[in-house]
């Protein structure tokens, strides 16, 4: 459901049909005089406030140019490795909408190109929307597909679902298969190791990001692709938080049943909505993520999800010792290999909780044999919210990672307006306020002189003056609670009573809405 105005009236009546069901009154005029009581901004609900935001600047690039346009001339990277990295970020990570390839945004490039060409710490300051989740994994995408370039082909894997499958033959276990290590099948092969740890505060965002790793590394394109580009190879992911089974060690009384039963949970809902909107909140069990802690510490997966609280409890506990052991060996194998720190929601970590994370990652460092300047370190980040002030965001992130040298910092932006658009918006506030008034009153005569003035304030002529008013053109009723509500007869910008029509015209016109001017001008 794309209608913001649709979804908040389908949640209202179901709180006001809840009331009417099991709280029900004998008498009609009590149930309507309840309803009347209750169906009131302030009462049971808060009007939506919508704010238009302008798009932002496209890069005039899909992924495939912006990866070419990059790392073309790189000494780094063979035009082999550039059409890898090209293939897979587009069946994944950024894939065609309607067979149309998707066009990146500025800011998405110049993630790709101060991470993975110069080598930067780079910091995404971009709002809620745009596209940061898949800005900070295209680098990360990148160094893997550069380093899988040397893996060798494995064969196969195995069959390996032992919580379905029969007792092997000759056990004395005559009931289950005893477990099976995911990726006991590559032996002799690549070695496992963190090579992206990824942050984040909360688990309900470790979740959110989780689902959408399912798409970009795990979907059928981008399995495809690791079928026939690096046989026998996946791209390993898991989330390793409090959700994560199973606690304990595997040797713990009890512990594998507990760990079989749910997997068998796991597979039994994944399979029940394979090839559903839904089939990306379950793992898929073919695939490349992690299922249980075990697992994981046994082969850590290529990109490690957590929070810092477990990542805390992780670098106290011996069980998870191995996991940080063969990414350190993993580093001092060869200089090339870059471990990628991630942290997301970067804002959040201020004052002395910031300042516990900030000696977290210094343990983690040195468990790794880094150190927070160490060439083999790269740092990704995002927020929306680290302020305007270059000098003291500066300081802040030294301070937070202890490195000396600077961060790139990304801003993402909007198209530029055209020359003297935000005057001419301006202007257009007492129009616009008018408008918003009478759409709320909705007074016929006063609602078509006040189109009228709005089309001759904006200046619109011939077909725009038509789709202009067409957009303006409203259907106008009383609501419920005995306040006015006007939609658009265009299906477009909806006003709620008079109060937020009002103040949603005037705050346009005084900021000079940008969103209006990609219409009107």
């Amino acid at each position: 459901m794309t209608d913001p105005i649709q979804t908040f009236d389908s949640l209202k009546h179901a709180y006001l049909r809840y009331f009417d069901s099991p709280f029900d009154l004998r008498f009609e005029e009590l149930v309507q005089a309840r309803r009347r009581m209750l169906d009131r901004d302030g009462v049971l609900y808060r009007e939506p406030l919508v704010e238009p935001q302008p798009p932002y600047a496209g890069s005039g690039h899909d992924v495939r140019s912006a990866v070419t346009s990059v790392l073309t001339g790189s000494a780094d990277w063979s035009a082999g490795a550039i059409a890898d990295l090209a293939e897979i970020a587009e069946a994944g990570l950024f894939p065609a909408r309607g067979g149309v390839p998707m066009e990146l945004y500025t800011h998405q490039v110049a993630m790709l190109r101060s991470s993975t060409l110069q080598g930067d710490d780079a910091v995404i300051l971009t709002g809620t929307g745009s596209g940061k989740t898949e800005a900070i994994y295209l680098p990360i995408l990148a160094a893997l597909v550069r380093e899988s370039h040397s893996w060798q082909a494995l064969p196969p894997g195995p069959r390996n679902d032992w919580w379905a499958m029969d007792p092997p033959p000759g056990s004395r276990n005559r009931r289950y298969h005893p477990r099976i290590s995911q990726r006991a099948h590559e032996q002799g092969g690549r070695r496992p190791a963190i090579r992206a740890l990824v942050l984040y505060p909360l688990n309900a965002l470790a979740e959110d990001q989780i689902a959408r790793i399912r798409v970009a590394l795990d979907g059928d394109a981008a399995w495809n692709w690791l079928q026939a580009r690096r046989p026998g190879n996946r791209f390993w992911f898991g989330r390793y938080t409090g959700w994560t089974p199973i606690p304990g060690r595997p040797d713990r009384d009890g512990a594998e049943d507990e760990l079989r039963k749910e997997l068998r949970r796991l597979s039994a809902m994944a399979q029940r909505v394979a090839g559903t909107e839904a089939e990306r909140f379950f793992p898929r069990f073919d695939g490349g993520e992690m299922w249980s802690r075990w697992d994981m510490q046994e082969a850590p997966p290529d990109i490690l999800i957590t929070n810092y609280s477990m990542l805390n409890i992780m670098l106290m506990r011996d069980i998870e010792e191995p996991i940080f052991e063969v990414t350190r060996t993993w580093l001092e194998d060869d200089a090339s290999n870059i471990f990628h720190l991630v942290v997301d929601e970067l804002h959040s970590y201020r004052g002395t909780p910031g300042t516990e994370v900030g000696y977290i990652l210094r343990v983690l460092f040195e468990r790794l044999g880094l150190h927070p300047d160490h060439p083999q370190l790269r740092i990704l980040a995002s927020s929306a919210s680290l302020g305007e002030d270059q000098v003291r965001a500066q300081d802040y992130l030294q301070q937070f990672f202890g490195r000396s040298r600077r961060f790139e910092l990304i801003r993402g932006g909007a198209p530029a307006l055209p020359a003297g658009a935000s005057g001419r918006l301006r202007g257009l506030a007492a129009a616009l306020s008018t408008l918003g008034s009478e759409v709320a009153s909705a007074q016929g005569t006063g609602l078509s002189q006040a189109v009228d003035t709005f089309v001759a304030a904006a200046e619109l002529k011939g077909i725009e003056a038509a789709e202009g008013r067409a957009y303006c053109r409203t259907e106008a009723w009383r609501g419920s609670g005995g306040g006015w509500r006007a939609r658009s007869s265009a299906g477009g910008l909806q006003w709620r009573n008079g109060r937020t029509a009002h103040r949603a015209a005037a705050d346009n016109g005084r900021a000079g809405s940008r969103a209006v001017s990609g219409r009107f001008r």
